[in-house]
């Protein structure tokens, strides 16, 4: 009787745990569209998103397969620097483009610890370390494995059942590292399912919310190589993917500009066109204005392929005449173009015609009362010269039938206010072409000074009222 009642018990007790199992099995058995699977097309797609993208760094290692881990200590042009965050790559790019006909020059300070593509860091104590490393990534713009086009909106819930050991769990995962280790660990006995809905971020700011897992697969698959994965050595070079065609017609029609770097066919043309100041009106005219001359021309922006493209167009001006491509907008005061290796820089030059100093200048006539340069007085050398301020920002210096033209302007430049004067070439004329500080304004006396890069007077100017 014992025996047959210990069978039985037995008999009830697989047949319970065997119930159970299969209650277990039904409980986390996904649907195939939410489940992930080892050596399966999405995975690799979902890692790949994943993969560590080591090109943000690129201007200190010139790699996009590795990063350099922060805080790390690197000599740029000769200035030691403590780069904390990648925002401090922009100090390294301002150097660099300080100046154009120098040799950039970036030495990092070892030992540092490099990132690879998997998330595993790596001990580097010299330079012929870190170019092993180096010579395994592909060139600039080679093909790599990461796709940088879609990025995973984290968290992302994820429910694992683990089929050889009978254990189910819930994990979440918070970054890219986390998802990469996850499809890393996968084995072809493990089901995952990730807990739909999801969302991704395309290049464009785009926000796709995913259902299951083929929605994913096609989005992953159709963002990559959709959009420029910047793998090349050229920091911040897409520093306009944000720009506008209206932002650039609005800032140019805002201000004057004058132009701060002009490049063509790699001759340094800026010193024979600083004197310019180049107006941009709505009707689609541009005019460049020096020492009394004016150059008449037309101005169009448009977008092709993705760039926006500022057309110029002058008459007997050729070194602007491009379809430069917009490559950068500075603080809405700097702007940068570019054509093939051609490369033009205006600065934002804001004309005040409301400006106190404008009406005070208009009435009546003025004479050099004072010019002082580098300790020397020049007053003299402007004897019975008399300036004339006129209504359309034209100055004319008078003397018996002497008469020299030039262009005068009341500007604010670096929160400053600016009396600027150019008469061109013309001697002794042409010691006034500059942008003078305003020191004093009065009904009958105007004092501006140059100052140089540590604040020290190096010029003053005073004018005083004729009649």
């Amino acid at each position: 009787m014992k025996t047959k009642i210990t069978v039985l018990f037995l008999s009830l007790f697989i047949a319970l745990l065997t119930s159970c199992q299969t209650e277990v099995s039904e409980i986390i058995q996904p649907p195939e569209n939410e489940a992930l699977q080892a050596n399966t097309t999405v995975a690799t797609l979902v890692q790949k998103t994943a993969t560590k993208d080591g090109s943000i760094d690129n201007i200190i290692d010139n790699a996009s397969c590795i990063s350099v881990q922060l805080p790390v200590t690197v000599n740029v042009n000769g200035l030691e620097i403590i780069i904390d965050s990648e925002d401090d790559f922009d100090v390294i790019e301002a150097i660099f483009d300080e100046f154009d006909d120098d040799y950039d020059s970036l030495d990092i300070i070892f030992p540092i610890v490099i990132i690879l593509s998997d998330f595993s860091e790596i001990n580097i104590a010299n330079v012929d370390e870190l170019e092993s490393f180096i010579d395994q990534c592909e060139g600039e713009n080679e093909f790599d494995d990461d796709i940088e086009c879609i990025d995973f909106i984290y968290p992302i819930t994820l429910s694992i059942f683990d089929s050889e050991n009978q254990l189910a769990e819930t994990i979440t995962v918070e970054n890219d590292e986390d998802f990469y280790h996850l499809i890393d660990e996968i084995e072809d006995y493990h089901i995952v399912q990730i807990n739909f809905p999801i969302s991704v971020e395309l290049y464009d700011g785009t926000i796709l919310s995913i259902n299951d897992m083929e929605e994913l697969e096609n989005a992953i698959d159709d963002a990559d190589g959709m959009c420029d994965e910047d793998d090349d050595n050229d920091y911040d070079d897409d520093d306009c993917d944000d720009c506008t065609e209206e932002q650039i017609r609005n800032l140019l029609v805002l201000c004057s500009w004058t132009v701060d770097k002009i490049i063509v066919n790699d001759l340094d043309k800026t010193e024979q066109y600083t004197n310019f100041v180049f107006t941009y009106f709505e009707d689609g005219s541009v005019v460049a204005k020096a020492g009394g001359n004016e150059i008449i021309g037309t101005w169009i922006v448009e977008t092709t392929m993705d760039e926006i493209i500022v057309k110029l167009e002058f008459d007997n001006f050729s070194d602007f005449s491009f379809n430069w491509v917009l490559y950068e907008i500075e603080d809405d005061n700097e702007i940068e173009l570019r054509f093939e290796d051609n490369k033009l820089e205006f600065e934002k030059r804001c004309i005040d015609e409301n400006s106190e100093l404008v009406d005070i200048l208009k009435e009546g006539t003025w004479i050099v009362a004072n010019f002082t340069d580098d300790g020397e007085n020049y007053t003299n050398e402007y004897h019975d010269f008399v300036f004339d301020f006129k209504e359309n920002f034209i100055v004319t210096a008078t003397k018996n039938d002497d008469v020299v033209n030039g262009t005068w302007a009341v500007i604010y430049d670096d929160g400053k206010l600016k009396l600027e004067l150019d008469f061109g070439e013309t001697t002794p004329f042409d010691e006034l072409n500059d942008d003078w500080v305003v020191v004093e304004i009065e009904n009958l006396r105007v004092e501006v000074n140059d100052l140089d890069d540590d604040g020290n007077e190096e010029s003053n100017l005073v004018f005083e009222r004729n009649n």
